[in-house]
Protein backbone atom coordinates (compact mmCIF):
# COMPACT_ATOMS: atom_id res chain seq x y z
CA UNK A 1 0.00 0.00 0.00
CA UNK A 2 1.53 3.43 -0.77
CA UNK A 3 1.22 6.17 1.15
CA UNK A 4 1.35 9.82 1.52
CA UNK A 5 4.51 9.42 3.93
CA UNK A 6 6.54 6.80 2.17
CA UNK A 7 6.38 8.82 -1.40
CA UNK A 8 7.44 12.11 0.71
CA UNK A 9 9.89 10.17 2.26
CA UNK A 10 11.61 8.79 -0.82
CA UNK A 11 11.16 11.72 -2.79
CA UNK A 12 12.54 13.84 0.14
CA UNK A 13 15.84 10.83 -0.08
CA UNK A 14 15.87 11.73 -4.07
CA UNK A 15 16.10 15.88 -3.90
CA UNK A 16 18.79 15.72 -1.04
CA UNK A 17 21.65 17.79 -2.22
CA UNK A 18 19.65 19.22 -5.32
CA UNK A 19 18.28 22.60 -5.42
CA UNK A 20 14.74 21.22 -5.54
CA UNK A 21 12.25 21.13 -2.93
CA UNK A 22 9.09 18.97 -2.10
CA UNK A 23 5.75 20.92 -2.25
CA UNK A 24 2.94 18.51 -1.77
CA UNK A 25 2.43 14.70 -1.57
CA UNK A 26 -1.30 13.62 -2.29
CA UNK A 27 -2.43 10.15 -3.01
CA UNK A 28 -5.81 9.32 -4.28
CA UNK A 29 -7.24 5.79 -5.00
CA UNK A 30 -5.35 4.82 -8.20
CA UNK A 31 -2.83 7.78 -8.42
CA UNK A 32 -0.14 9.52 -6.73
CA UNK A 33 0.03 13.59 -7.10
CA UNK A 34 3.82 14.93 -5.88
CA UNK A 35 4.12 18.66 -6.60
CA UNK A 36 8.36 19.09 -6.49
CA UNK A 37 9.90 22.99 -7.37
CA UNK A 38 13.02 24.76 -7.56
CA UNK A 39 13.85 27.94 -6.95
CA UNK A 40 14.52 28.99 -10.90
CA UNK A 41 12.18 26.36 -12.71
CA UNK A 42 12.16 22.79 -12.99
CA UNK A 43 12.18 20.50 -16.30
CA UNK A 44 10.05 18.14 -17.73
CA UNK A 45 13.01 16.02 -18.33
CA UNK A 46 13.72 16.12 -14.22
CA UNK A 47 10.35 15.63 -13.22
CA UNK A 48 10.95 12.58 -15.74
CA UNK A 49 13.91 11.39 -13.70
CA UNK A 50 12.31 11.84 -10.56
CA UNK A 51 9.21 9.79 -11.51
CA UNK A 52 11.51 6.54 -12.82
CA UNK A 53 13.47 7.01 -9.53
CA UNK A 54 10.37 7.09 -6.91
CA UNK A 55 8.58 4.28 -9.29
CA UNK A 56 11.61 2.20 -8.96
CA UNK A 57 12.12 2.37 -5.34
CA UNK A 58 8.22 1.42 -4.56
CA UNK A 59 8.54 -1.51 -6.59
CA UNK A 60 5.41 -3.54 -7.16
CA UNK A 61 3.39 -1.10 -5.01
CA UNK A 62 4.20 1.17 -8.06
CA UNK A 63 2.24 -0.94 -10.41
CA UNK A 64 -1.22 -0.25 -8.65
CA UNK A 65 -1.04 3.43 -8.83
CA UNK A 66 -0.33 5.86 -11.58
CA UNK A 67 2.65 8.70 -10.48
CA UNK A 68 1.93 12.50 -11.17
CA UNK A 69 4.83 14.64 -10.99
CA UNK A 70 4.44 18.28 -11.69
CA UNK A 71 5.80 21.63 -10.90
CA UNK A 72 3.05 23.76 -8.81
CA UNK A 73 1.09 26.10 -11.32
CA UNK A 74 1.18 29.81 -11.16
CA UNK A 75 -2.41 30.64 -9.57
CA UNK A 76 -2.04 27.96 -7.06
CA UNK A 77 -1.77 28.89 -3.68
CA UNK A 78 2.14 28.35 -1.78
CA UNK A 79 2.09 25.46 0.11
CA UNK A 80 5.83 25.46 1.82
CA UNK A 81 8.10 28.11 3.60
CA UNK A 82 10.10 27.99 0.48
CA UNK A 83 7.65 28.82 -2.28
CA UNK A 84 7.55 31.92 -0.18
CA UNK A 85 10.77 32.82 -0.19
CA UNK A 86 11.32 32.11 -4.26
CA UNK A 87 8.87 34.87 -4.71
CA UNK A 88 10.66 37.19 -2.42
CA UNK A 89 10.44 40.57 -4.92
CA UNK A 90 7.69 39.30 -7.06
CA UNK A 91 3.63 40.84 -6.73
CA UNK A 92 1.39 38.44 -4.68
CA UNK A 93 -1.71 38.36 -4.02
CA UNK A 94 -2.45 37.53 -0.22
CA UNK A 95 -6.02 36.90 1.21
CA UNK A 96 -6.26 37.11 5.08
CA UNK A 97 -8.66 34.71 7.19
CA UNK A 98 -11.09 37.85 7.79
CA UNK A 99 -11.62 37.87 3.86
CA UNK A 100 -9.17 40.80 3.05
CA UNK A 101 -7.12 40.76 0.09
CA UNK A 102 -3.90 42.27 0.02
CA UNK A 103 -1.81 42.61 -3.30
CA UNK A 104 1.86 43.68 -3.35
CA UNK A 105 5.43 42.89 -3.36
CA UNK A 106 7.18 40.51 -1.57
CA UNK A 107 9.59 42.10 0.45
CA UNK A 108 10.69 39.70 3.23
CA UNK A 109 10.20 36.70 4.66
CA UNK A 110 11.02 34.95 8.18
CA UNK A 111 9.54 31.91 10.51
CA UNK A 112 6.18 34.21 11.29
CA UNK A 113 5.58 36.76 9.44
CA UNK A 114 5.95 38.30 5.83
CA UNK A 115 6.57 41.82 4.43
CA UNK A 116 4.37 43.37 1.58
CA UNK A 117 4.73 46.42 -0.08
CA UNK A 118 1.40 47.04 -1.01
CA UNK A 119 0.33 48.50 -4.44
CA UNK A 120 -1.91 50.88 -5.52
CA UNK A 121 -3.28 51.17 -8.91
CA UNK A 122 -2.14 54.69 -11.08
CA UNK A 123 -4.58 57.49 -11.19
CA UNK A 124 -3.67 58.16 -14.50
CA UNK A 125 -4.30 55.50 -16.96
CA UNK A 126 -1.22 53.94 -18.66
CA UNK A 127 0.76 54.75 -15.42
CA UNK A 128 2.11 51.85 -13.52
CA UNK A 129 0.81 51.07 -10.27
CA UNK A 130 2.65 52.56 -7.27
CA UNK A 131 4.61 50.73 -4.63
CA UNK A 132 4.37 51.91 -0.54
CA UNK A 133 7.83 52.81 0.40
CA UNK A 134 6.38 51.24 4.24
CA UNK A 135 6.25 47.61 4.52
CA UNK A 136 3.12 46.09 5.84
CA UNK A 137 3.79 43.76 8.31
CA UNK A 138 1.08 40.45 7.78
CA UNK A 139 2.05 37.03 10.58
CA UNK A 140 1.42 34.08 8.71
CA UNK A 141 -1.61 32.98 11.53
CA UNK A 142 -3.78 36.11 9.81
CA UNK A 143 -3.61 34.00 6.05
CA UNK A 144 -5.52 31.93 4.51
CA UNK A 145 -3.54 31.89 1.23
CA UNK A 146 -1.03 33.54 -1.30
CA UNK A 147 -0.28 33.17 -4.35
CA UNK A 148 1.76 34.80 -6.97
CA UNK A 149 0.38 37.05 -9.89
CA UNK A 150 1.11 37.07 -13.83
CA UNK A 151 2.08 40.48 -14.54
CA UNK A 152 1.31 41.33 -18.40
CA UNK A 153 2.87 44.67 -19.44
Amino acid sequence: MITAELVQRIVEQHLEGTAHFLVAVEVRPGTVVVEVDNDRAITLHELASLNKAVRADLGEAADDAELQFSSPGMGRPFKVMRQYQKHVGRIVDVVLNDGRALHGQLATVNGSVLELRIQHPSKVKGRLPKLDEEVTTVPFADIKSTQATITFN
